[in-house]
């Protein structure tokens, strides 16, 4: 299954797997997405099919320039298994709740 990218109204969406075989590929768009998206950024993975740890790193990565640049981005839709993941790695607060001011994630 191709991994798609896209910029939604208010976030990005992605579609597809995010696993250790595809995090290289989708890492940049990723990160060129932050860049052009707005301040309070929604994370849409209702359509993730797939996730594992090289998936939430990566995850955790784009949330961590998101707030480097200004921004806040939090998770705004998951698919089941997403939700299971980062359940499971202790990470959906990460995605979930809004940043604490003066807190570096």
């Amino acid at each position: 299954m191709t991994t798609r990218i896209e910029s939604i109204s208010g976030g990005i969406r992605v579609t597809g797997e995010m696993t250790v075989y595809t995090a290289g590929q989708i890492k940049e768009p990723l990160l060129d997405a932050i860049t052009d998206a707005p301040a309070n950024i929604q994370l849409d993975l209702s359509e993730v099919s797939e996730l594992d740890t090289a998936g939430v790193q990566l995850l955790l990565l784009i949330r961590r320039a998101a707030l480097a640049s200004g921004r806040n981005l939090q998770l705004g839709a998951e698919s089941a298994i997403v939700r299971d993941v980062l359940t499971l790695c202790g990470a959906i607060g990460l995605l979930t709740d809004p940043p604490i001011a003066g807190r570096r994630s």
